[in-house]
C-alpha cells in the first residue's frame, strides 16, 4: 500500500546579506597614518606614499560620500577615506605595495578591486559606480515568482545576483524556481551554493534531499538529511515526511535509518514508530515492525493508522 507524504510548509524567500566589516574614520576625505580602522599604535600599512582620485558615476559626475576602503593586503588592516562633494578623495603616508580597495555607496553597487601604490608619485585613481537597481529586481523576481512566472522570476534573481554575488541567499531564491519546474539538478546546483554560506538551514538541507530524491541519488539525499541538526528540531514532521517519500519509493532501509533517528529525539512520535514498522514490512522483517506496531497503539490508540497498525499487527504471524 503506498504511503502519501504530507505536504510540508512553504519554505520561506529569505535572502541573507552580507555585512560589511564596520570601520572607524577620524578625519575627512584625505586619510593620514593616524587613521586605523583597527587602532593599532604601529600599523604595517604606514608610509610615505600618498594616493588621490575621484568616484564618478555613469554619468562622470562626481559621487559625494563614498566610502573608498585601503586595506593593506600584508596585514589585512588599513583604513577608509569618504569623497568630497566633487566626489575627490585622497589618502597620504600610507606605504607602497598591494592593497584591496573597496568602494560603497547607497544606492550602488560595491566595487572590489586589487590596487598597487608605489613609493613613488601614483596616477590618479579614477573609479566609477554604476547605480545599484537591486531591490526593484528582487521586487520584480519576487512578484514574477508569486504569479508562477519562474523564468523571468529567475532572471530578475540572476541580474540580482551578478551584481551582488555577495548576496547567497538569492540561490536560493534561484533553486526555488528549479524546483517548481522539476529541473531538480539545476535546483541542486543552486542549493549548494546556499548551502555553502548557510549549511545549517534545515529547509534548504530538506530541499536539497527531495531533489536527490527525485533523481534517484539515495545515498546524496541521505548525507543531507543526515546533516540536520535533529537535537535542534522542535517537530519530529520534517524526517518523517522525509522517511515517507523513501517509503513511497521502496527505500526502506534509509527509512529506517532515518526514522530510528527521530525515535531518538523524540521518543513519544506516533507516527515514527508506525512508519518504522512500516519499512521493516516492506523488508520482511516482520519480527521487527510488531513491536513498534504496539508501541504505536499504545501512544495513539484512536490515531488515524490506528486501524491500519491493528490489520498490520493481525498479518504478522
Amino acid at each position: 500500500m503506498p504511503i502519501h507524504i504530507r505536504a510540508a510548509a512553504a519554505a520561506a524567500l529569505i535572502l541573507f546579506v552580507s555585512a560589511p566589516a564596520v570601520f572607524a574614520q577620524r578625519g575627512g576625505s584625505g586619510m593620514r597614518a593616524g587613521d586605523s580602522f583597527k587602532e593599532k599604535k604601529v600599523a604595517m600599512w604606514r608610509g610615505d606614499a600618498q594616493v588621490a582620485g575621484k568616484v564618478v558615476d555613469e554619468a562622470g559626475k562626481g559621487i559625494p560620500d563614498v566610502k573608498v576602503t585601503f586595506i593593506f593586503a600584508k596585514s589585512n588592516d588599513g583604513f577608509f577615506a569618504t569623497t568630497k562633494k566633487n566626489g575627490e578623495f585622497s589618502a597620504k603616508d600610507i606605504k607602497d605595495g598591494e592593497w584591496r580597495l573597496q568602494v560603497e555607496a547607497p544606492n550602488f553597487i560595491t566595487v572590489r578591486q586589487p590596487l598597487t601604490i608605489l613609493a613613488s608619485k601614483n596616477p590618479p585613481l579614477s573609479l566609477s559606480l554604476k547605480r545599484d537597481n537591486s531591490p526593484e529586481l528582487l521586487a520584480k523576481g519576487e512578484a514574477f515568482f508569486k504569479a508562477g512566472q519562474n523564468v523571468e522570476a529567475r532572471a530578475e534573481y540572476m541580474k540580482v545576483l551578478e551584481a551582488h554575488p555577495d548576496l547567497t541567499g538569492i540561490n536560493r531564491a534561484i533553486a526555488f524556481t528549479y524546483g517548481r519546474e522539476k529541473q531538480h539538478p539545476e535546483a541542486l546546483k543552486y542549493l549548494d551554493m546556499a548551502l555553502v554560506s548557510n549549511p545549517d538551514d534545515d529547509t534548504l538541507l530538506q530541499l536539497a534531499a527531495a531533489s536527490a530524491m527525485e533523481l534517484s541519488d539515495y545515498p546524496r539525499a541521505m548525507d543531507y538529511l543526515g546533516k540536520i541538526d535533529v537535537a535542534a528540531l522542535t517537530e519530529p514532521d520534517p524526517l518523517v515526511n522525509a522517511s515517507m517519500n523513501l517509503l513511497n519509493r521502496k527505500r526502506s532501509a534509509e527509512a529506517i535509518t532515518l526514522l530510528t533517528r527521530v525515535i531518538g529525539r523524540f521518543p513519544d512520535a506516533a507516527d515514527a514508530y508506525f512508519y518504522r514498522a512500516y519499512a521493516s514490512m516492506q523488508a520482511s522483517k516482520n519480527t521487527e515492525a510488531k513491536p513498534d506496531l504496539e508501541k504505536y497503539l499504545e501512544l495513539a490508540p484512536s490515531g488515524p493508522q490506528a486501524a491500519q497498525a491493528k490489520d498490520l499487527l493481525a498479518a504478522i504471524k
